[in-house]
This record gives C-alpha cells, structure tokens and sequence, in this order.
C-alpha cells in the first residue's frame, strides 16, 4: 500500500469527512478531497454496501464486491467502515463518528438520512459547526426533490443530449454517467467555500447540492442564448458556427481520427500551407469564413480526402506546428500511453498484494507546494473498523466487540 511521504503535509491534512454517499457523485466529491489529503471515512454495511462494487465489471474478472473498477476509482485515499444504520446504536455510533468531524456528505433520496436520525438538524447537536453536504437529483425543495436518478438521467434532464449528436438522428447517450464526472468538482469546491467561511466565522452550514443544476452548468451559453434570442440551440453534428473546416475527420488506420477546427482566414491560409497548398485550399469560394461554412459539405470531404491517407498523430502534429487547433480522438489504450500525460506523471498505479494492480487518473492540478497523493487504495469492506473506532474514536475494546457481535458494526 502506498502512503504519503513522512512528514509531508497537504492542502486538506487535518479535515475529516463522514461520507454517508455512493454510487458517483458522493464518492467521486470525496475522493478528490481525499487526493489532497483530508481524512475521508466512508461509511456502508452489509445489509446496504455502496451499489457501485456491483457494477459488474471487476479488476480480475470475479464477481468479488471488494475488487470492483468502479468502486476503487471512485475512493481511493479513503478509510471505510461498516455501519448498520438499521440499528439505534448503530445511528448512534455514526453521531459519535460525525462528532469528531468537519464535514458530512451524502446523496440518498431526500429525506432518508434524516428519517434516520442523521439529518442536519439533528447532526448540529453533537457537532454544531458541522459543513453537511447533502447531493440529490433536483435539490431538498421543489417538485423534483423525490425524483431518482443518476448519470445519465441528470444529463439528459439538463439538456446536455440535446446538444450531442447529429440533428437527423436520434439522440446519443455517452458511455459514462457525464453528471457523475462533472458535478463533484463543484461540490468538492463549494465544500471547501464552506470551510474557509467556518475557518472565518466559526459556523458550519447546510449545502444543498442539486446535482441537475450542477449538469447544467456546462451547457455554455444555451441558457443566455434562449433567455436573450428565443432560440433554441440543439444537435448540429459537428459544425460549429465561427468555424469551418470543423470536425472529427477519418485518419489512416481502422477507425482513427482527429479533429481539426480552423476559426479564422489566417488559420485557413496557414492550413493550406501544412498540406502543401492543393488546389482547393486557394479557392475563392474558400478564402473566407462565410464561405466556407457555406460549402462545408464539400470542404469536409477535401479535408478528409487528405487526412485519410496520413496518421492521425502526424496529422496532429503536422497542423498544431502550423498553429492549427487538431487532436487525435485518443482511444484508451491511447492515452494510457500518451507522452504528455506520462510526462506529468498523470496516472497513479495500483500495484497490491494478492490484487491485479491498475491504472487510474491521479487530480488533474498540480499544487507546486502541497500536491494531491497516493495514500492508499480504497478501502475493502470494514477494513478500517478496529483503526477508526478503536484508534480514532477511542471505543473500549468490549464496547467494540459487544457492537460486533450485535451487528451494529457489520
């Protein structure tokens, strides 16, 4: 297991966060703190683990709930106990845990944690300057606060599949829950918003995290456009409309491309250069934007009858050294080997006794004085239970033993 270097402290050491959360969101907000150092504790049991280590797709094929791809992205650097909320001393060893605390996150349905004891209201009494953050679909008010969903359902309720796709065509999901990946960054700073304010103030405070209003924030200007013109941007492919030639053009190879995007008439000039000035690029239907994105059929298949037969990382290469805006559609496997991102050190790896070790994405900012690190690999199912309550809670050993055997701590 890898741990931080000795002595080294982080921009978050000395925050402790009670992660009621999981699926995405939650976990992936914490976990991000966690990566700078706070102290994240996730709390499951076995009567209800974090649904994501059933995801189905395992680091060694196996249908084991402690070695799921999902789970581990999404909690690395994380402690994890298992706390039967069912029981009354189960709610009361969470308060104990919430106690010694500075931030609590969860993203049940509305309602759930407080109909258990746990809610903000009640959490104050035993820690009153407690930052709880509570991640739903639509917010704790409003006509969408019972709704579920996730991912997927959040970006398609935030117009965000509107927008993708061709406008003859029905609309495309991506493969990953978009609002999963985005939102958490949000929350994570909101949270630490809330702890600079109590570091001024004393006072914790509620935060009504509404994960559709977090997807939303990345439809760019559809809102402003529809509130000032009564239009209503939608699916064009892949034009864009100060732009041409603008697209994912065919690359050499079995399904490689790169997009190229040429804004202005000096980019356009600079293009025809990179590819040997053809005779087509000092057209005059083409010397101007509104020309070009009036023959944009035409020039998208001039474009790709020249990438077609080159590499698509020449391609690449070839237009950004002319100062053209290009860029492979990397695949997987793609960026796994991708030079700039190893030459930052991007990935973090997950060498583990008796586990297939992996690859994952390490924070994407770099702090010159306090960097995110790799501490430890995400928590097994109640593997940290005799550190955290017997250690950071100071629980009696018999006390301990009694709430094991009652399945309190289970």
């Amino acid at each position: 297991m890898m741990t931080k270097a000795s002595g080294m402290e982080m921009a978050l050491s000395g925050i402790r966060v009670i992660d009621f959360g999981a699926g995405g969101i939650d976990p992936i907000t914490t976990s991000i703190l966690a990566d700078f150092g706070a102290e994240v504790i996730k709390v499951e049991s076995y009567s209800k683990i974090d649904f994501i280590r059933l995801s189905g797709r395992t680091i060694d094929g196996t249908d084991d709930p402690n070695k799921d791809v999902h789970f581990a992205r999404y909690n690395q650097n994380k402690f994890g106990v298992l706390i039967n909320l069912k029981f009354p001393k189960g709610v009361a060893l969470a308060k104990r845990l919430v106690s010694t605390a500075d931030v609590v996150t969860e993203n049940f349905t509305v309602g759930v944690l407080k109909r258990l004891g746990l809610g903000y209201d009640e959490l104050r009494k035993v820690k009153p300057d407690i930052i709880y953050m509570s991640s739903s679909f639509g917010g704790q008010e409003g006509p969408y606060r019972d709704f579920r969903g996730h991912g997927t359902h959040l970006a398609c309720m935030a117009g965000l599949y509107d927008l993708t796709g061709w406008p003859d065509e029905s609309v495309p999901l991506a493969l990953a829950a978009f609002a999963d990946h985005s939102s958490p960054f949000l929350w994570a700073t909101v949270i630490i918003a809330a702890l600079e304010h109590r570091r001024q103030t004393g006072r914790g405070q509620f935060i009504d995290a509404s994960s559709l209003e977090g997807c939303i924030d990345i439809l760019d200007t559809a809102i402003a456009d529809y509130s000032a013109n009564q239009r209503i941007l939608t699916r064009q492919g892949n034009r864009h409309p100060a732009a041409a030639p603008h697209g994912v053009y065919r690359c050499q190879g079995k399904d490689r491309w790169c997009a190229i995007s040429i804004f202005t008439d000096e980019e356009w000039q600079s293009f025809g250069q990179a590819l040997g000035n053809p005779a087509w690029a000092g057209e005059e239907r083409f010397a101007t934007l509104p020309g070009r994105l009036a023959n944009a059929d035409e020039l998208d298949q001039l474009v790709e009858g020249w990438t077609h037969e080159q590499e698509a990382e020449k391609v690449m290469l070839k237009l950004q050294q002319a100062g053209i805006a290009a860029a492979v559609v990397e695949t997987a496997r793609d960026l796994y080997q991708d030079p700039q991102l190893a030459h930052r050190g991007h990935f973090w790896e997950l060498p583990e006794q008796d586990m297939k070790g992996y690859t994952f994405e390490a924070p994407a900012g770099c702090l010159s004085k306090t960097p995110a690190s790799l501490q430890r690999r995400f928590p097994l199912l109640g593997e940290h239970n005799e550190h955290v309550f017997l250690e950071l809670l100071s629980l009696d050993p018999e006390e301990y033993k009694a709430l094991v055997k009652e399945g309190v701590i289970s």
